[in-house]
């Protein structure tokens, strides 16, 4: 994933039903990567979301997948 590409949320399995409600307001597919986020001290990436309805989020990249239409 390199900043321009679409994805789309997916939580894990065990916090799919208490997020549920958060993700149909706040993070709508697509969403387009505007920027990796730099951090000391973590081996795992993350990434400036800006989503369908404008809402712009940090997230890991083990919870985001290629958006495909």
């Amino acid at each position: 994933m390199v900043v321009g590409s679409l994805v789309r949320y997916i939580p894990s399995p065990s916090a799919t039903f208490k997020w549920e409600r958060v993700l149909n307001t706040q993070m709508v597919p697509p969403g387009v990567i505007i920027g990796e986020i730099q951090e000391n001290g973590t081996t795992t990436r993350r990434f400036l979301i800006r989503w369908h309805n404008g809402n712009i989020t940090e997230e890991w990249i083990s919870y985001l997948e290629s958006y495909e239409v």
